[in-house]
Order: structure tokens, then sequence, then C-alpha cells
């Protein structure tokens, strides 16, 4: 009995390791840092698909094309982001394009970790025509070795699904559910478990919010606001209309019997599955002024929505942020006085880089004379895109009621 029940424990012991092999989620295996080249130096070229180029995709797909030129995936190489080279660590500033730039062949063009020799053949067999824009591209979610993957049908199943699948261009394509999932999203857009924390919260934790949302429970996923109808644009915090059609605001202006003005306004997230604004970058200002017959404008009250941390990233000074379903309230009294106010103004104004704003111009100033030329001009051109990107969202008016009978 005891060799049996050895081999029953060796069988055993093998069934659970090769089970657990089988069981490898595929996002586990898809988002697994740092990824694979695309294809092997001994690889027949003619037998893989050839040229990777978003331009190349867009011959075919021109819809996620043309939305993606245009978004910030296609963004994700600016000079906000190649400046910081220069101060980074070659660990540092690899683990940085794990997100910008996924792709080893896309890599090498900004790391020489990745310049090798199996990385540089696949680059020439895969983007024969260069690379010009080494950021977030088609190839980056879709292909893993050659084989390009995507979700599946929208219009329901198919009849003969395998082989209208392999009759397509490329040889077809493997459906993957997880493409409409939100945790295809979680790679880059959660900070990882041991990431810098503080006051308890990692830097990042989108994924994390809209898990702990009504919204998860619901089963709205991440794609269904920031990718409708499969579009490949990821609006966000930097598209107005995108915000306006996600907030409600609702407000009241009484006049108190000492002649004070009493404003109440609401700011409300109602489209919105994760905290507002997400992650410690943006902030949004709600600003109250009242307007006197001359048509000056008077500073009544600011408040501030968002996650305030020092550059060093190492103490937080406030969290206002919004969670799903919920509001930020500003309730104040403002003494009128001799001043003849006529109206209140109520002005929300978005500023989707403040962090990056007050990080880079602090860089600059403090290690400016040890930076290059180039460098220089790259904060320099980073600091105007950021700076430009501040909008106003909503102007409300109301007019001063008038006074309370004594």
């Amino acid at each position: 009995m005891r060799p049996l029940s050895l081999q029953f424990l060796i069988f055993v012991v093998t069934l659970s390791l090769l089970t657990n092999c089988k069981d490898k989620g595929f996002l586990e295996t898809h988002w697994d840092h740092p990824l694979q080249v695309q294809n092997e130096i001994n690889q027949n070229p003619s037998q893989s698909i050839q040229n990777f180029d978003p331009k190349e995709c867009g011959t075919c797909h021109s819809n996620q094309w043309n939305k993606w030129k245009n978004s910030f995936h296609a963004k994700s190489i600016g000079n906000g982001f190649l400046w910081q080279k220069e101060i980074l660590s070659r660990k540092e500033w690899d683990n940085c394009l794990n997100c910008h730039s996924p792709l080893p062949e896309t890599k090498a063009i900004l790391s020489e970790t990745y310049q090798t020799r199996e990385v540089l053949v696949s680059q020439k067999n895969h983007f024969p025509n260069g690379i010009n824009n080494p950021s977030i591209q088609c190839a980056s979610c879709h292909i893993r070795k050659d084989m390009v993957y995507g979700p599946p049908s929208r219009y329901g199943s198919l009849r003969n699904q395998d082989q209208y699948l392999n009759s397509l261009p490329h040889n077809g394509f493997k459906v993957q559910n997880e493409f409409t999932t939100s945790e295809f999203c979680k790679s880059c857009h959660e900070s990882p478990s041991s990431g810098v924390s503080i006051n308890g919260k990692r830097l990042m934790e989108t994924y994390m919010e809209w898990g702990n949302s009504s919204f998860a429970k619901q089963g709205i996923q991440c794609q269904n606001c920031h990718m409708p109808d499969r579009e490949h644009s990821w609006k966000g915090i930097h598209d107005e209309d995108f915000v306006r059609k996600a907030i409600e605001t609702d407000w009241k202006i009484e006049r108190t019997k000492s002649g004070e003005l009493y404003v109440r306004a609401e700011f409300k997230s109602i489209a919105i599955g994760h905290k507002f604004p997400t992650y410690l970058i943006p902030k949004v200002y709600l600003r109250f002024y009242g307007i006197d017959v001359n048509g000056k404008r008077i500073l009544m009250e600011e408040s501030i929505i968002g996650r305030l941390l020092n550059t060093q990233l190492t103490e937080e000074y406030y969290d206002t942020r919004i969670e799903p379903k919920a509001s930020h309230l500003v309730e104040f009294s403002y003494p009128i006085r001799n001043r003849n106010i006529q109206k209140v103004l109520w002005e929300i104004e978005v500023d989707p880089d403040e962090h990056y704003v007050r990080s880079f111009e602090e860089s600059q100033n403090a290690k400016g004379s040890l930076l290059s030329q180039s460098t220089k001009e790259q904060i320099k051109l980073s600091l105007s895109e950021k700076k430009e990107s501040r909008y106003t969202l909503f102007t409300l008016s109301l007019p001063v009621p008038v006074s309370l009978p004594q």
C-alpha cells in the first residue's frame, strides 16, 4: 500500500502543478512585464505578421486608428515623459516604459536595456519602416507572439465562428472576453500593492475604486464609459464634454435677516465609476464670486476637489475627491456690508495636470543647472502643454435675493 500511496501522492502533486499552470489567467500572462518579443530570431518573417505600424492597422481599422492617433495612448511618450529619463535610474525608467511603451520593440527606441539582438530583429521584422512614435500602440494590447487577440463579436454568436475567424486577415484572431472587462485596464491604471502608500492609499487605485462602486456591481466596465461603441479615444478628465455629462450641479442663495448671503452648492458625481478625480494629478476648483453694479468680481469662497501631495510623494495635505454617486458640498455665508452685489457666479475650473505643473516647475528650479539643454527644452514645452490643458467646466449665475422684511 505504501508504494501505491506514494504514486498517488506524486500524481496529485503533478496534477496540481499542471492545473495551476493551465489556470494561469490570460491577463496574468498578457501583461507579464517585460513583455516577450513578438517573434523568435530564427522564425521565418514570412510566417509572421509583418507590419505593426498603427497606420498599417488603420488600413482596415480606420475608425479605431483615427480615434487612437488623437488619444492619450498615442501621446504616452511626450515631452512630459521624455525629460524625466535624465533624472531617473535605468531601472526606474524601464519600469515606467512598461505602461508608456509596453512592447519590447518600441522600448528599444527609448532604452538601451532592450537593444538586444533578439529585440532588434523582431523590431526590424515588425516595423520595417521604423518607429516614429514608440507609444501605446495597437500591438501593445492586441498582439502577443504574433497572435492577434481581441474581444468577442458585438453582434452575437456567429455560425462556424472558428472558420470565420481563421478566414480573416493575419490568420484571424483569438477571442478573449477579458478585453471587455475593467480588469484588462488594471495593469496600467492601478499601482501595485508594493507601491508607495500615503495615508493608507496608493498613488493610483482606479481599479479598486471602481471595484468598490455600484458601477462594478451593475456590471458597468471601464470600457462602457471610456470606449463607448469600442471607439479607441479613451476620453477622460481632459475632455470638457465628457466630464460635463458625468456630473451634476445644484445650488441656491438665500439672504439672512442679518443681511448676509448664504450659499449652498452641491457638485455631484452621477456617472463616474471611480473617485472624481481619480489619481492625484487633476484638481477641480469651485469658486464663488460676487458681482457688483460695476461688474467687478469679488472672490467670496473657493473649494478644491482633488488629492494634494507634495512633489516628493511623501506627504498628503488633503483628499477631497468625490466617491461615485456622492457629492462635494460647499456652504458659506458672506457679509455684504455696503457692497452692492447684484448676482453671484459659480465658476468651476478643471486643471487636469496640476500636480505635473507643480512637480515639473520644482524640478526645473532645483535641477535646472544639471540638466542638458534638450531636456530643459522638453520641460519648457511640457509645462506649456500642461498649463494649456486647464478649462472652465461651468459658469453658473444666480441673482442676489432681495432683503428680507424686518
